[in-house]
């Protein structure tokens, strides 16, 4: 009876443990997503009126470029992963597929573009992708800094 209590508890517990990291997740994509718009917000210099205007629109942009990236990722890594056992045409149909999902995803891209520049002026737009590829680096940039100080930890215990 207690290894029953004892394998229930672990089983509880991992649970909530992989709950807690889900949401902490969760909670950290929220976090980024917030430090973008305060970003974005700044160095395209958005009144509150254009504020209120223009974040639905990106939102619907950055949801619809997500998930068609996403879908992408999702392609290339099934035929990454199931390349020796595919046929011809079966690769061939996965890579048309990419190249149709990159295409939808250019095309939406153009579209939410004239959208931009009916909501903000030129200026704007073009701080706009600015801001953009900026926050990408900065983020490319921390990301690199906490695996090199990880490595860096990992090392140092070696020789500790």
């Amino acid at each position: 009876m207690n290894r029953f209590i004892t394998i229930l508890l672990l089983s509880v517990l991992t649970q909530l443990m992989i709950a807690q990291d889900d949401r902490s997740k969760h909670d950290k994509i929220e976090q980024l997503k917030a430090q973008k718009v305060a970003f974005l917000t700044e160095k395209i210099g958005l009144s509150s009126a254009d504020a209120q205007i223009f974040w639905p629109v990106y939102n619907q942009y950055a949801e619809k470029k997500d998930s068609l990236g996403e879908a992408r990722w999702r392609e290339r890594n099934q035929l990454k992963e199931d390349f020796d056992q595919l046929s011809a045409v079966e690769k061939e149909k996965s890579i048309d597929k990419q190249i149709q999902l990159k295409w939808e995803e250019e095309k939406m891209e153009y579209d939410y573009h004239k959208k931009f520049k009916k909501i903000l002026s030129i200026d704007q737009v073009i701080k706009l992708y600015d801001a953009e590829h900026e926050f990408k680096m900065r983020l490319i940039r921390q990301i690199r800094e906490i695996k090199a100080e990880h490595s860096g930890d990992k090392g140092h215990n070696r020789t500790s």
